[in-house]
């Protein structure tokens, strides 16, 4: 029993150890919510969620949060215009990173979206994605975790530059609203990691996308309840509220059976948004998480199942 759930324990002292410091050096820059989606889909999935190893997990999001805090240094651009740039520049890397592994576009937007000019952001995104690597080498040596042999993801440049292409058009026009209406959640970072991975040839969450959804969204209004109750009610420490908040996605998440990173990501920044946001954030991640499927489903889905049935057919004739 203590196996199945070791897993669990390290993610709540890993994400609760990390919202703790931030509070006694008075730094939220230290909190980096995408962290909780590496914990969930490199430790506690019971299956693989991105073919990747440690190395390019630690170079791809150490990179992209150096590059989203110099975009917000230098760009000198709108911050839907920003958020887009940056969007943009990480589907040309996962690309080309012969992964599959989606999060580290949270790690360049996050920045861009919050604003963030600090050279600390990138550092504790180095230091807590070395913490998860770590952590899981540890499930390895002790049986609860399987060795994963990492293979180079080979890519169709032609097919994967058209739907990289289709994404940032998406998120251009989902962005416009989203601000217009002063909702930018809507387009929250771990939102865009979740569009890319719905968007992506073979997925299976798309085949569940009402469940996808609730599980998305219950996990950012766990987040939400528990710091308005236990921080801003009760005036407890927001480490507090943190811990409470991981451990109630893990619930959501075991119940459901349903290990979906970005929804672990979205849990944790509701300790870093706003205030005056709370209550319109589980709104926001409800039909911001609801349109990405839509589109997932209705621009890439039909498309790309259309491609694997006249690829496999090709082949039997031959």
């Amino acid at each position: 029993m203590w196996k199945k759930y070791f897993p669990d324990m390290l993610t709540l002292v890993l994400v609760t150890g990390m919202v703790a410091l931030a509070e006694v050096i008075g730094d939220r820059e230290i909190i980096f919510p995408e962290i909780t989606a590496l914990a969930v889909g490199y430790m506690v999935s019971e299956k693989r969620s991105w073919m990747v190893n440690g190395l390019r997990m630690l170079l791809l999001i150490t990179g992209c949060a150096i590059a989203g805090v110099l975009i917000v240094r230098s760009m000198g651009l709108t911050p839907l215009a920003e958020i887009v740039v940056a969007f943009a520049l990480a589907q040309i890397l996962f690309m080309v990173s012969g992964t599959t592994f989606a999060p580290f576009i949270s790690a360049i937007v996050l920045p861009v979206m919050l604003r963030t000019t600090s050279w600390i952001y990138p550092i504790a995104a180095f230091v807590l994605t070395l913490c998860v690597i770590l952590g899981r080498a540890l499930l390895v040596k002790v049986g609860v975790k399987k060795e994963e042999k990492y293979n180079p993801v080979k890519t169709n440049v032609k097919e994967c530059a058209f739907d990289s292409a289709l994404r940032v058009a998406c998120v251009l026009i989902l962005g416009v609203a989203a601000f217009a209406v002063d909702w930018k959640y809507m387009i929250a970072p771990p939102l865009l990691v979740a569009f890319t991975e719905f968007s992506r040839k073979g997925n299976k969450a798309r085949t569940i996308p009402v469940k996808v959804v609730a599980v998305i969204t219950g996990c950012g209004l766990v987040g939400v309840a528990s710091r308005m109750l236990l921080h801003e009610e009760l005036g407890l420490p927001m480490a507090a509220a943190a811990f409470v908040a991981t451990f109630g996605m893990l619930v959501i998440m075991r119940k459901n059976q349903l290990f979906i990173p970005p929804a672990g990501a979205i849990t944790i920044l509701a300790m870093l948004i706003p205030e005056s946001a709370l209550l319109s954030f589980p709104l926001q991640i409800l039909l911001g998480s609801a349109a990405v499927m839509t589109i997932s489903r209705a621009l890439f889905m039909g498309r790309q199942e259309e491609k694997v049935v006249t690829q496999e057919r090709e082949i039997v004739e031959r």
